[in-house]
């Protein structure tokens, strides 16, 4: 095993990793154990440890760890969905021997002869099996069903397998499709996808994206983002272009891939790709109604998306309209309209998209007003809407017309008066002190 082939292969991937949005923890290596350091753990779990195991923690470390996790927009292959992160550790300190007496004792009997090196973060273990003459494979412990899946034929294996695949896990649900019946299995046909994809996925950086409309599509389609660095590149090509760029993926696209490919069409193609979004009403395809109803609102004059959206909702619903389904489709308007529509339709309770639907369609100092003397619900909808809005990180979350600082200080006062609950109350003082986040 070469030692500093593997953690030049680590550092590597983590910095790649970082390259991405990703979140990691660095690699950090502890200084190799000491002979009389390997012997105290020895006496004290009454075994010997395996030689191979033994000469990495003398010639290596005896305490490692990593870990790497994908940023959140990150969009993956269907079939590895699963595979968001990955890390890699052992450490002297958490060795654990399972007698056989002690493992028969409570729950984890199948973990009896093993020697347990990492403990997984859902409660599971990586361990070697000592049962086993000759160098020891390493095995994954499942909490859960007390079963036992063989991973490496050794930890060396282990840690070479590992990191042909990027490093994936712990979890087994990681790597499960990677398994056989010799444990994981780096030349299949799914580890092959998945180290092409991961390959391309680190390997493809902004720069080098925007030179090619085909590399930005592959970059935005990996990184599940259409932010204002993407747009201005996009300026550069034809609208038809980028249109048909879109229809000739979106037959093959995942739920994922799809709302990012409307993403591009709403923030780059705008009101030039009007005609197919009304198409889209007549026959929808395989476009999911929330990113047509964001389409609607991003490509068709305002009245007109309106309409559209608003009947969609009150006809898929009927009279029982939920607010998270408004909140998923009206919400793309950001239109003050919205909230003549939320005073007939707004329920209880408030904090069921309702009010972040208020929030985000621009109200105005008139609505405020006009809503606190309606009724509960109304003035609950406005309670939560503020909150809404001071928690946000979203600049673009405010109240419309507020003659000053003053006068909103002396509404919130009187809100707060009339309020009998303390939680409600709370909320108001709340945004007292932070009333300068929602005033223009």
């Amino acid at each position: 095993m070469n030692i500093r082939a593997l953690t030049e292969q680590w550092t590597s991937i983590l910095e790649r990793i970082k390259i991405t949005d990703g979140e990691i923890i660095e690699l950090t290596a502890d200084e190799p154990s000491t002979i009389q350091e390997i012997l105290s753990v020895e006496e004290k779990l009454g075994i010997q440890l395996p030689h191979n195991f033994k000469k990495v923690l003398i010639e290596w470390s005896k305490h490692l760890y990593f870990r790497w996790m994908l940023s959140d927009e990150v969009i993956l292959p269907q079939e590895f969905r699963e595979i968001f992160s990955g890390e890699i550790g052992w450490n002297l300190e958490w060795l654990q021997y399972w007698h056989e007496e002690y493992a028969e004792e409570g729950y984890a009997s199948s973990l009896a002869g093993k020697l347990t090196f990492f403990h997984v973060g859902n409660g599971d273990y990586l361990a070697l099996d000592l049962q086993y003459d000759g160098e020891p494979p390493v095995v994954y412990w499942d909490h859960e069903t007390n079963e036992v899946t063989l991973l490496a034929s050794s930890f060396s294996e282990y840690l070479s397998k590992m990191t042909e695949l990027g490093c994936i896990g712990a979890e087994m649900w990681q790597y499960e499709c990677f398994l056989g019946s010799g444990g994981i299995e780096t030349n299949s046909d799914a580890a092959q996808r998945w180290k092409a994809w991961f390959q391309s996925f680190l390997s493809l950086q902004f720069e080098a994206a925007k030179e090619s409309i085909e590399s930005l599509f592959q970059y935005i389609l990996y990184h599940g983002e259409v932010n204002s660095r993407e747009v201005s590149v996009f300026q550069s090509f034809q609208h038809d272009e980028i249109l048909h760029h879109v229809w000739k993926r979106l037959p093959t696209s995942s739920r994922e891939e799809s709302k990012v490919l409307c993403m591009i069409v709403g923030e780059v193609v705008g009101k030039d790709a009007a005609a197919w979004v009304r198409e889209l009403w007549v026959e929808p395809g395989t476009i999911n109604p929330v990113d047509r109803s964001y389409l609607t609102a991003r490509c068709l004059p305002i009245d007109e998306a309106y309409q559209l959206i608003v009947n969609y909702v009150e006809e898929s619903k009927g009279k029982e309209i939920e607010g998270y389904e408004a909140l998923r489709h009206l919400s793309a308007l950001e239109s003050n309209r919205v909230i003549t529509w939320l005073e007939k339709n707004c329920r209880l309770p408030a904090t069921d998209g309702w009010a972040a639907l208020f929030a985000i369609s621009k109200p105005s100092w008139d609505d405020l007003k006009h809503w606190a003397e309606l009724e509960t619900r109304h003035r609950l909808t406005i309670i939560h809407a503020l909150e809404e809005m001071i928690r946000e990180q979203n600049a673009q979350l405010k109240v419309y017309g507020v003659p000053s600082k003053e006068e909103m200080l002396d509404f919130l006062g009187r809100l707060h008066d009339s309020e009998i609950l303390n939680t409600k109350k709370a909320i108001i003082r709340k945004v007292v002190d932070q009333v300068d986040k929602i005033l223009l």
